[in-house]
């Protein structure tokens, strides 16, 4: 009984190392602010942005608008925001060009005819590369040595509006 208990007490020892060991220090995440705003081109709301927001040091966050221009941005998911400080943002509007959107339009009215009468047709997943798609975005809000769109998040953080403007 002696001998089973050392190694139970040994082996309780180990374990309670090993959560101390992957628990204690650790990388700790910065306090996050929700982050919340809206995308404009020309003064009009941008559905279906994407949003890079590129810290000076630190993890990248994003966001992308819905139909009313609005975004809220995540940095480890759900929302959660971003920590205080300056950051570069980066806008784009990704679009499949036209004789990519007709190919799945095919696709999608193939799968509609296939289906059964009352049941929901097969989703189409068709995978296109990048030369498929578009920018519908002034280009100079792609990439960050172009963008001069810049925020500070505050603690106390109000809704950004980010205007974009085309040339």
């Amino acid at each position: 009984m002696h001998r089973t208990f050392n190694v139970v007490g040994k082996l309780i020892l180990l374990l309670a190392a090993m959560a101390f060991t992957f628990t204690g220090c650790g990388y700790r995440r910065p306090a996050q602010v929700k982050t919340t705003g809206t995308v404009t081109l020309d003064g009009e709301p941008v559905a279906n942005a994407s949003l890079m927001f590129i810290p000076d040091s630190g993890r990248p966050a994003s966001g992308n608008t819905n139909t009313n221009g609005e975004f809220k941005v995540s940095s480890f998911g759900g929302n959660d925001g971003l920590p205080a400080g300056n950051y570069r943002v980066t806008a784009t509007k990704l679009v499949l060009k036209e004789r990519y959107q007709e190919q799945y339009d095919r696709q999608v009215e193939r799968a509609k005819a296939e289906a059964e009468p009352g049941e929901e047709p097969e989703d189409v997943d068709i995978e296109f590369g990048e030369n498929a798609y578009e920018n519908e975005l002034p280009e100079k809000y792609a990439e960050l040595d172009t963008t001069d769109i810049n925020v500070t998040i505050t603690k106390q953080q109000e809704p950004l509006v980010i205007a974009l403007t085309s040339e």
